[in-house]
Order: structure tokens, then C-alpha cells, then sequence
């Protein structure tokens, strides 16, 4: 009686195995033609990564030259709103407030996850109940020798501290590839012994000049690259990024981040989903140095 039981469990564990091979052999055939950044973090990120992997080049205004270089049937960089240009394109010009607001089920880990980001001063987000954080930006370009490393164009550092603590909040390495014909942003973020990366297509978004940066696109989604190869995560993410006089723009009537666009220039909402539930909603808004202290 119990043989026969035994050889059921036995032959149900072994179809969950070929099942979870196969799902991974499929996530990593998804990341195979992909271009990723090569950069892992150490066990410590911060703000001084850059510097002490000897990946800081010379400093650069914006996450990227020119909007310009996106152009494509569908999406005309002069249709953007200027203040909504400007932020990618002379980023180091803004001051940023963030703040996040975490879902179920996933608000029940992350509180002990924003202990262990706030260890490594990496994806540093404010924790449930925690206070917005207010950001500087630092970008450079990559050092010649691991951009030549690099498999993408133009890879740029941007570094976000906390203006109070002086802790990062968010360190990545931005650069962008082209396939077939359109060019896509390609995001990696050094974590220990890793680095998540996304792959976006940027559109348009409302009728005041907004853009989306959306994964729902060829090849976009985000990845974990690892020693042993990169693999496609089952996740999501999309950004809306508005100027803030768009009566539609992100949260500017949502009670949960009230007050925290007043005088911004540009406002955005960042949506990451995890497993097809939403995982986390991070909302930045963006003033002009001379409007916000810098």
C-alpha cells in the first residue's frame, strides 16, 4: 500500500521537476539574444560603486544624449512636453521626491526587504509607512574600459542618494540597443553577485506630452544576470512620466501620495507587477534645481 503511494509521490515530484526545468530552460532561452550589462554588485552597492570598480567616466547631463535617438513610426520625440524631455535628457538639472506604496500580498515582505536594500544602499525605496525620500542625482559616462565591455550603446551611470542621509537609493547603469530597426532602453541595476535588468519601449502617453516606458514590448521584461547566465523573471513593470500641469498626470488626485507632486515640474508612476500581481506603485516627482533648493 504504501510502495504504491510512495511511487505516486515519487512520479508527481518528478513532474513538478520537468516542470520547473522546463520553465526555466524557457526563461533563459528569452534571455539569450537579449544585450545585458556584464556589471555585478558587490555585497555592498552605495554610491561609491562606481568609483571603486573604476566604472566612472566623465560626467554626463542626462540618462540619455537625445530623445531624439528613440524616433520611430508611432513615437516623435518633438511631441514630448519640454519639461517631460528634459528630465531624460538634462536629468541632473531635477530634484526628485520619491515614495512607494507596496501591495498584497507582497506588503507583508517588504518591510524586511527594504531592511536588506537599505543594508546595501541598493533599490533603497521607502519601506511600508516610511516618509517620502527626497533624491539628488550624480550621472557619468561608463569608464572607455567597460563600455567596451558593455554589449549596449552608451551606457551611462545615474547614482540617487538620499539628500538627508546621504545613502543611495538607487544606482544603474542606462543604455539603450536597436532591433529591428527600433531602439529600446536596457536598465541594469547591480545587485550582490548580480544585476537585475529591463528591457522598455518608450510611447506616448496622454495628449499633453507624456511618455510610457512599458516591458510589453520584443523582448522586454525584466532579467536577473548571474555568473551562470541571465534569465527572464516572471515581472513587469511601466512608467508614465507627465508634466505636472496635466490634469491627467500620475497621482495627481490620489489621496495615497497627497501633496507629494506640489511644485513639481514632471511627475511619474512606475508600476512593477511580480507573478501577475502588483507588486509595488513608486511615484517621483521632479522639480527644476532652481525650484527645488539644488
Amino acid at each position: 500500500m504504501f510502495g504504491g503511494s510512495t511511487r505516486k509521490l515519487a512520479l508527481g515530484l518528478g513532474g513538478v521537476g520537468l516542470a520547473v526545468c522546463g520553465v526555466l530552460a524557457g526563461a533563459r532561452r528569452a534571455a539569450r539574444d537579449v544585450p545585458l550589462s556584464p556589471l555585478h554588485g558587490d555585497g555592498y552597492v552605495g554610491a561609491t560603486w562606481p568609483a571603486r570598480r573604476g566604472l566612472r567616466g566623465g560626467r554626463v547631463s542626462g540618462e540619455m544624449d537625445s530623445l531624439a535617438d528613440y524616433a520611430r513610426p508611432g513615437f516623435d520625440p518633438d511631441a514630448v512636453h519640454p519639461d517631460v524631455r528634459a528630465l531624460y535628457e538634462r536629468t541632473d538639472s531635477f530634484g526628485m521626491t520619491v515614495d512607494a506604496a507596496w501591495h498584497r500580498p507582497y506588503a507583508l515582505g517588504a518591510r524586511a526587504a527594504s531592511r536588506w536594500t537599505s543594508r546595501i544602499e541598493q533599490l533603497n525605496l521607502p519601506g511600508p509607512g516610511d516618509d517620502p525620500k527626497r533624491v539628488s542625482s550624480d550621472l557619468f559616462a561608463l569608464s572607455d574600459a567597460a563600455a567596451a565591455e558593455d554589449p549596449r550603446d552608451d551606457p551611462r551611470l545615474w547614482v540617487r542618494t538620499d539628500d538627508e542621509t546621504g545613502e543611495a537609493v538607487f544606482v544603474a547603469v542606462y543604455a539603450s540597443y536597436v532591433d529591428g530597426g527600433e531602439r529600446f532602453v536596457d536598465i541594469a541595476v547591480p545587485l550582490p553577485g548580480a544585476n537585475l535588468s529591463t528591457v522598455l519601449r518608450i510611447e506616448h502617453d496622454g495628449a499633453a506630452g507624456g511618455v510610457a516606458l512599458t516591458t510589453n514590448c520584443p523582448n522586454g521584461g525584466l532579467y536577473l544576470h548571474t555568473r551562470a547566465g541571465a534569465v527572464r523573471l516572471p515581472a513587469a513593470q511601466r512608467f508614465r512620466v507627465r508634466p505636472a500641469s496635466d490634469p491627467d498626470a500620475p497621482f495627481s488626485d490620489s489621496g495615497d501620495f497627497e501633496g507629494l507632486g506640489d511644485g513639481a515640474d514632471v511627475l511619474a508612476e512606475q508600476r512593477i507587477a511580480l507573478c501577475g500581481l502588483p507588486l509595488v506603485t513608486v511615484r517621483y516627482a521632479a522639480a527644476r534645481a532652481s525650484e527645488s533648493g539644488k
